[in-house]
């Protein structure tokens, strides 16, 4: 349905939910799926203590306790968490898949129910969706799960027919989605845990080698995920949209040639209007190839590339299989977990993945972190530091803002706005202290909290609660395209007490058709008061 909402005439507000079950304190925190599309997870986490952990599940407005996390270390400043949609539950098929139905080989590390993938939870939604990649068809396709047999190696049965028969051994990638959590105190095995949402699978052990040794102040966590993409492109078409398809109904690029460790995009359309370097540190994935079907699924950092028309990307690390040149692939964000602890200037780097990623000069291996990968800021992080990427825009023609700047407030109570372009080097490029619109109306500091909301809005608005004690104007908006801060409806209660350490905010997209609403949570400090606001202007 068409917004007609009346810009000045008509006003804006916070409604009421649902209270939180537990009380917002140092380190209770949010975090949600920023997909634009219906498989976005439809819950908020939230994050209440070590052994807490619930969901707020944004289609019936309801609370409910997920498990006990039971994370290692201390309960206090730096906890947090995030919430990252790929490459969660992955392996493998077994023989005797069909059209609409596959059977998987890689077992489950959880066992599931009958039927149990076919809802995700959110009255009435779709089940979770399917990614199946074959080196036989040399085809990439995604579904809606509709049924499953119970057990550790499931049949899932599809909503809709594959165009190909999956083959044995072809790859099964479930979207659902990890929750990452990240404790307080020295760092010890299981302060760092994730939580898949499919299978409701713990992870136990996951590496905390090259994090700081103690996790004692702030934290603010960035996910830049493959699934996460402009507000006008679908989960799985990327940053760029090409002009051709594949699947039943994704956008892809394509090539134009291809070497060992090089693949050129196209001489019109498409990426044909790059500027050098857009994409440097990006991934770029073989969505099809009909002709050398083994190459399809790779997926590879790109280390630099030319200008476009015919950009020639060249990769960190060489294709195993060298694709044709007439694959189609996708330009997307690299499954890279960017972390901010406040007292030092590092940048901390998860690699999520199941395989290591390279650029040709540094590396991450899967499941680890790097305190190099991405170069240090110009400035230590403080108290309330937030991250606000801006993946969700579409580029000015001439590339002034780009889906690789990431924003930084610094906090401690002061205005300064760092950016570091990912793409800018192969470290990334850090600028300190720019310039941007009504910059030092909104100091930030312990108490603040922020959420990027990609959707509405061409992408544009970081939602932030720059938290003073007591004052009638706390929340503001940051747009990531043009540096502009501006006032924005304020609660219609006061918010007050002491101020305390966690992300407090979320966002999310509400779905009505071809029309996307940014959508902000917001768990009032020290209290269990929630509010949600859908943004209309």
């Amino acid at each position: 349905m068409p917004n007609t909402f009346k810009k000045v005439i008509d006003q804006l507000m916070w409604r009421q939910v649902a209270p939180a079950p537990t009380l917002h304190g140092i380190g209770v925190s949010l975090a949600s799926d920023l997909r634009s599309d219906a498989s976005r997870h439809p819950f908020v986490y939230q994050l209440g203590s070590a052994t807490v952990l619930n969901r707020f599940n944004i289609v019936t407005k309801g609370w409910s306790f997920v498990q006990s996390p039971a994370l290692a270390g201390s309960f206090a400043a730096g906890a947090a968490l995030a919430f990252a949609p790929s490459l969660g539950l992955v392996g493998v098929l077994a023989a005797g898949s069909t059209t609409t139905s596959v059977v998987v080989s890689t077992a489950f590390p959880t066992a599931v129910g009958v039927n149990m993938l076919a809802n995700r939870g959110g009255s009435g939604d779709m089940g979770f969706k399917l990614r199946i990649t074959d080196p036989v068809a040399g085809k990439t396709e995604e579904r809606w799960i509709v049924g499953n047999t119970a057990g550790t190696t499931p049949t899932l049965t599809v909503i809709a027919p594959f165009s190909f028969t999956p083959s044995t051994g072809a790859r099964y990638e479930i979207l659902s989605g990890r929750v990452f959590m990240l404790n307080a105190g020295a760092l010890i095995a299981n302060i760092w845990r994730s939580l898949e949402v499919a299978a409701n699978t713990l992870s136990t052990g996951l590496a905390t080698t090259n994090l700081p040794a103690t996790i004692g102040t702030d934290s603010s966590f960035m996910v830049l995920d493959e699934q996460y993409t402009p507000y006008n492109n679908k989960p799985g078409e990327g940053m760029v949209k090409g002009g051709f398809t594949y699947d039943t109904n994704l956008n892809a690029l394509a090539a134009t040639a291809a070497g060992a460790s090089t693949l050129t995009g196209q001489a019109s359309l498409g990426d044909a209007v790059v500027a050098a370097n857009e994409f440097r540190n990006f991934q770029i994935r073989i969505v099809q190839d009909l002709v050398t079907p083994g190459a399809v699924g790779q997926r590879r950092i790109i280390a630099s590339h030319t200008a476009g028309p015919s950009p020639v990307y060249t990769l960190g690390t060489a294709w195993t299989t060298q694709p044709s040149a007439s694959a189609k692939y996708v330009i997307e964000l690299p499954n890279l977990i960017l972390l901010r602890s406040s007292a030092t200037t590092a940048v901390y780097t998860y690699n999520y993945g199941d395989a290591a990623v390279n650029n040709g000069t540094n590396s991450i291996a899967a499941g680890a972190w790097s305190s190099t990968y991405f170069g240090a800021a110009p400035a230590a992080g403080a108290a309330g530091g937030l991250w606000a990427p801006s993946f969700g825009i579409q580029p000015d023609p001439a590339r002034n803002a780009r889906h690789s700047f990431c924003y930084f407030f610094r906090g401690g109570g002061v205005a300064t706005l760092d950016v570091l372009d990912i793409a800018g080097s192969i470290t990334g490029t850090w600028t300190g202290a720019i310039t941007y619109d009504a910059s030092g109306s909104a100091l930030i500091n312990t108490g603040s909290c922020g959420a990027y909301s990609p959707f509405g809005s061409e992408g544009r608005m970081f939602y932030m609660n720059a938290y003073v004690a007591s004052q009638v104007n706390q929340i503001y908006r940051f747009d990531v395209q043009n540096r502009v801060l501006s006032p924005y409806a304020p609660t219609d209660f006061l918010q007050a007490g002491t101020a305390a350490l966690g992300n407090r905010m979320a966002a999310y997209a509400a779905i009505d058709g071809a029309d996307l609403y940014d959508v902000v949570l917001l768990q009032a400090h020290a209290s269990t008061v929630a509010q949600e606001l859908v943004v209309l202007v």
